[in-house]
């Protein structure tokens, strides 16, 4: 009788042949994260620029982000949360993976908080808002840490390394700093662990070469570009000494105020609670791991060591180096922050490998692992706050959008189809649908989260009526808009709600809100 041949079991095969930390990793980091990005994955939360730049990319070239546009059509051009979103997640929690392995965490409970850390960061929420570009910002994350593994891993990886962050960086220059930072932590934990101070130095030189041609490389490309000025990053190698070590200066104070002097507006109460708790763990764990290893009687290991550790605040805050100009990097910039609850997590479980049997120091590691957990609920409860104010935002501008319509259609020879345009504003007042502004203020730093004043702007209400509506504007330009508002016949017209606020002018049906765009 013959044997029947059955297809190999690829996926089985496969499964099996991933380290259960990984596996472990992987599941909770996207289980983590449909949980609480459920709210942006389950509703299409839109903002200034989702609305300006979809279908395309955006500032894509002119803001150094060249390879967006490649990356970009990879996915939905059209924003959509189903695929973007989901596919976001897949990528960070494979990224998380490679974190895992790149910091040698051999523990499930180490591997899935590093899981949890990228999917509750406020960095993360950032990047979602911009659902546009979720998926190139996780791939931007993916190549910089696969770049540290490889690089710290193999001798010539430093390679195909350089190759990987000079990608990462034509897609989002920010990340640099997240393999800086990962670097200098990479290499503490190699020589806390005994690793050869040879060997290690000679990765480190590696890792400094490999980031020095990707950068070198990407500051060429830019060459090819014409760029602007968006928040100094267009200044990248081109700024005098005395500005970059006031920039250094101002990395350290940077990341010091956000962890414990001056925190982010929506990062005040809990989180920062939680955070300065955290920070007194940081230096308790490392002290004591610092003892336990008798480091202090290697004076070399113990002199290499401190200087990593005096670098690695000025790592996570690179940002403000590479672009001197940067007083206030953005949400979206600061994803290296991560690193420091990484360099945490590393430490927790390095000390319990040495000292299991240690009750004193078995519960400073406990108390450790609950005041992440309560740092990454109180991320994840900030992250699905600014999430439901968007929409409450959103909702409440797009009503408005409604009523104002309404007295378009209700204008005399109206006809869906001609020129039309929203004109006026309340700048520097609120709108009147966002006089009840919620917690709209401890979303103030919160890059991407979007208040109602940002939905209504005078020069992108056009495209909301043509995304949202469906309604065909016309081409109403900048200067056609300013000549109506000059006429005599908008000056004397009612503003909204008032009867005959809509009118026909110069050929473009006309709803005026204000006398102008700065009232």
């Amino acid at each position: 009788m013959e044997q029947k041949q059955q297809m190999p079991d690829f996926v089985r095969k496969i499964w099996s042949s991933i380290p259960v930390t990984n596996r472990f990793c992987f599941c909770v980091s996207m289980i983590t994260g449909l949980l609480v990005h459920f709210y942006m994955l389950s509703n299409k939360i839109t903002n200034l620029d989702d609305i300006v730049c979809v279908p395309g990319v955006g500032g894509g070239k002119v803001l150094g982000r060249w390879f967006q546009e490649p990356v970009h059509d990879l996915f939905s051009p059209w924003s959509s949360p189903a695929l973007n979103g989901i596919m976001a997640l897949i990528i960070l929690s494979i990224a998380a993976c490679v974190i895992v392995n790149t910091l040698k965490l051999k523990s499930v409970t180490g591997a899935v908080l590093v899981g949890i850390t990228m999917m509750t960061l406020p960095s993360t929420a950032s990047n979602m808002y911009y659902m546009y570009l979720a998926p190139t910002f996780a791939l931007s994350i993916l190549a910089s840490t696969i770049n540290v593994q490889i690089t710290s891993k193999y001798k010539f990886g430093w390679i195909l390394g350089a190759v990987l962050q000079f990608f990462s960086m034509a897609c989002y220059q920010a990340y640099f700093g997240l393999s800086a930072s990962l670097f200098v932590l990479v290499y503490m934990l190699m020589l806390i662990d005994g690793g050869n101070i040879l060997i290690i130095v000679k990765k480190g030189l590696r890792s400094i070469i490999g980031l020095g041609i990707a950068m070198a490389g990407y500051l060429v490309s830019l060459k090819f570009v014409d760029l602007s000025d968006y928040k100094g990053l267009s200044d990248i190698g081109q700024t005098s000494a005395g500005d970059i070590l006031l920039a250094i200066l101002r990395a350290y104070h940077r990341v010091l105020q956000y962890f414990i002097t001056a925190p982010e507006s929506f990062m005040k109460g809990a989180p920062t609670i939680f955070n300065r708790l955290l920070v007194v763990m940081a230096i308790g764990l490392f002290t004591a791991l610092i003892i336990k290893k008798k480091i202090y009687v290697m004076p070399l290991r113990g002199i290499l060591i401190l200087i990593l550790l005096i670098i690695f605040p000025f790592a996570l805050g690179l940002v403000y180096v590479m672009a001197p100009q940067l007083s206030h990097a953005s949400t979206v910039m600061i994803y290296s922050y991560s690193v420091f609850y990484f360099f945490i997590i590393a430490l927790m479980e390095r000390i319990l490998s040495v000292s299991s049997k240690n009750k004193v120091l078995v519960l400073f590691a406990s108390i450790t692992f609950i005041a992440l957990l309560l740092e990454f609920y109180a991320s994840a409860r900030v992250v699905n706050n600014a999430y439901y104010r968007s929409y409450i935002a959103q909702n409440r501008v797009m009503q408005y959008y409604n009523r104002i319509l309404t007295k378009l259609e209700a204008a005399e020879g109206f006809k869906y189809g001609e020129p039309m345009t929203i004109l006026g504003g309340f700048y520097p007042d609120p709108l009147p649908v966002s006089n009840h502004n919620m917690n709209g203020k401890e979303l103030v730093d919160f890059e991407g989260a979007t208040l109602e004043d940002l939905l209504f702007l005078p020069t992108n209400r056009d495209r909301v009526l043509q995304i949202w509506f469906g309604l065909e504007t016309g081409d109403v330009t900048m200067e056609k808009k300013e000549e109506i508002m000059e006429t005599s016949e908008f000056k004397q017209m009612p503003s909204y709600p008032a009867d005959g606020c809509a009118a026909k002018i110069k050929d473009v049906w006309v709803v005026k809100i204000n006398e102008d765009d700065s009232k």
